[in-house]
């Protein structure tokens, strides 16, 4: 992550850094980015780069936890409107997903970003890791019907949001591999959406 030196950053010169990453990332994948470049439209010093960031990855990992950040803030705006719905919540944040990737000045940054299946593996390990999921899990919490959820033992519910991030995850992907089947990829997670919704909706008494 980025050190403190950045963040004590102007708020004019961080904009400007990030931008000039935003720019490369949208030219070229990850694999092929050029600090150099960066610097270059930054208009700043090589060396005072590395007084931001470490190195390419941990740029990366910065630009991935701002995006987690942007997803908890629409997840939690779901919940609002939905009443606690955790499965439309889901659907709402691969709605949110598509549509803010095909907005063109996010296209191309998305798709360098996320196309590179070792970078998805890498959103995905931050969100799933124990600190930051279990502060996502925490931040929900309040706004989730839990009386709708078959929770039995304490880990339970941690184990739901796991294994429905991990279907979303992989929407997710096909979705940046190819945006134009965006239709055919939410039908086939809708689907097995209400699969988990089965099991882990309480049944419904039948009326007496």
């Amino acid at each position: 992550m980025p050190t403190k030196t950045f963040f004590n950053l102007p708020e004019e010169k961080q904009k400007r850094l990030l931008a000039a990453i935003h720019e490369e990332f949208s030219r070229v994948p990850f694999a092929n980015i050029s600090i150099n470049r960066i610097i270059k439209t930054a208009g700043i010093p090589r060396g005072s780069f590395y007084q931001y960031f470490e190195n390419k990855q941990d740029m990366l990992q910065y630009l991935l936890a701002d995006y987690g950040k942007m997803l908890k803030r629409h997840a939690l705006l779901s919940l609002k409107q939905s009443g606690g719905d955790l499965f439309q919540m889901f659907l709402d944040i691969l709605d949110f997903t598509f549509t803010f990737v095909t907005e063109e000045k996010n296209n191309e940054f998305c798709k360098n970003v996320f196309s590179d299946i070792r970078v998805n593996n890498e959103f995905l390990r931050q969100q799933a890791g124990d600190t930051t999921f279990g502060e996502f899990a925490m931040d929900l919490l309040p706004y989730i019907n839990m009386d709708s959820l078959d929770v039995r033992a304490e880990k339970d519910f941690g184990n739901m949001l796991g294994v429905l991030l991990l279907l979303t995850g992989e929407a997710f992907a096909k979705s940046f591999f190819d945006i134009s089947n965006y239709r055919n990829v939410r039908s086939r997670y809708v689907v097995r959406l209400e699969l988990l919704k089965r099991g882990f909706l309480k049944l419904k008494k039948a009326d007496a």
